[in-house]
């Protein structure tokens, strides 16, 4: 196929077709055990058998056809047991002759929005609905998935099947709501996504300042869902925010592996082509007219990203507008961390004994972040209080479970009273 490898061209077809095939199946046979278990083995066959015959014109319609033919074997095999021939048997067959689509009079003729609706149901767990999401509609492995949010494959493992498992005895339809419910589910959907980009882009715990892999797949899957539904507005938001962030991930740590703050990054290493999508998605019309709060919210988010990026250095930021736009966040989403990020642009604006007063209500709100004390620590420490900002930063390492933070948090204690 085209001249390339056979491994390359199954490699490119699991990552880009994985979800499609995924939801094509399951639009046919409604047991996703079944699907997913049959997809799997197809993988397999076509591993072993590509190399020796050649990758197939067609590779997504190949593994489609060998998964079909698993799953139908295995709904032969338990008709067998129970010595009956079960309905679906002969639905599928039906289905696979006539071409009949599953649910026809739903609103969007979409197997893929289904599949990824069903996956971020409100009745999920949310990390468990991004690790879901991750596996069945991007097609990333339970290794990688357990390697990406630091966990052990077999607890990941778990927490997939438990998923699974709920989809079935909840009843979790394979379908898209009505129009009346459709944005609130896209709001879960782009929450699901948030949470996986997140623990890619701030990683709680482990040795990484970030972890690029996790939060690329998440922009992955906001780019599947944006092109079933180019208008939604809270899409369109959070994509432009993703990108914004994500844009500087070559810059947020040196050639040591250690954590580059904001305003000492090289911003020569910003993806420049990241950030002018991000323009034009800010401006797009989608987000001209009434949008969810969550929309509205990750607007919000992306402005105050786009000041950043569109300032040339650290000194030019726009820290009265960042913080103007953090009021309009503050009030309509008055959450611990967006009021811990406006104390950091007031600071910047007004000095630090603004900023340290702002900070006021927030311990009972974190009572367990190490983020908290450590911008208090570094605002009295600009204010000229070294050992107060001395014992916040000892608080804040205490706490801290990144080791890059760690790192970066004892050199800032240390570096107390030397003007450093």
């Amino acid at each position: 196929m085209n001249g390339r490898a056979p491994e390359d061209v199954l490699e490119t077809v699991v990552r880009e077709e994985w979800g499609r095939l995924t939801s094509l199946l399951l639009a046919r046979f409604r047991r996703l055990d079944l699907v997913e278990d049959a997809l799997g083995d197809a993988v397999e066959a076509a591993a072993r058998r590509w190399p020796l015959d050649g990758a197939p014109d067609n590779p997504a319609g190949w593994l489609h056809t060998t998964a079909a033919r698993r799953v139908l074997d295995r709904l032969r095999a338990e008709a067998m047991t129970h010595r009956k021939e079960p309905l679906l048997v002969v639905e599928s067959e039906r289905a696979a002759a006539g071409g009949v689509r599953a649910d026809p009079g739903d609103l969007v003729e979409d197997d893929l929005l289904r599949l990824v609706l069903m996956c971020t149901h409100p009745a999920l767990d949310p990390a468990a609905a991004s690790a879901l999401t991750l596996r069945l509609v991007l097609g990333v492995s339970t290794a990688d998935i357990a390697r990406l949010f630091l966990v052990p494959e077999p607890t990941m493992a778990a927490r997939i099947t438990r998923a699974k498992k709920k989809i079935v005895a909840a009843g979790i339809p394979f379908a898209v709501p009505s129009a009346e419910d459709l944005p609130e589910r896209l709001d879960t959907v782009a929450q699901t996504a948030y949470l996986a980009f997140t623990a890619g882009y701030a990683p709680g715990s482990g040795p990484d300042v970030v972890r690029a892999d996790l939060a690329g797949e998440a922009v992955r899957l906001v780019r599947v869902v944006l092109r079933l539904r180019p208008e939604e507005p809270v899409l369109v938001a959070l994509l432009a925010l993703m990108l914004l962030q994500h844009s500087r991930r070559d810059a947020r740590a040196d050639a040591a592996g250690s954590l580059v703050l904001l305003p000492d990054q090289d911003r020569a290493r910003w993806h420049r082509d990241e950030i002018a999508e991000a323009v034009a998605l800010c401006g797009s019309p989608a987000l001209a007219g009434p949008v969810t709060m969550q929309a509205a919210a990750y607007a919000l988010q992306a402005r105050i990203a786009l000041e950043h990026a569109t300032a040339a250095n650290a000194e030019e930021t726009d820290w009265r507008r960042v913080v103007a736009l953090y009021d309009a966040l503050v009030g309509l989403t008055p959450t611990p961390s967006a009021r811990l990020a406006r104390a950091v642009a007031v600071a910047e604006d007004q000095g630090p004994r603004a900023g340290l007063a702002a900070l006021e209500g927030l311990d009972d709100e974190l009572p367990h972040s190490h983020r908290l004390p450590a911008v208090r620590a570094e605002l009295l420490g600009r204010a000229g209080d070294v050992e107060a900002a001395r014992a916040a930063y000892d608080l804040a390492v205490e706490r801290c479970r990144n080791q890059a933070e760690r790192d970066l948090l004892v050199r800032r204690r240390e570096g107390l009273g030397r003007g450093g």
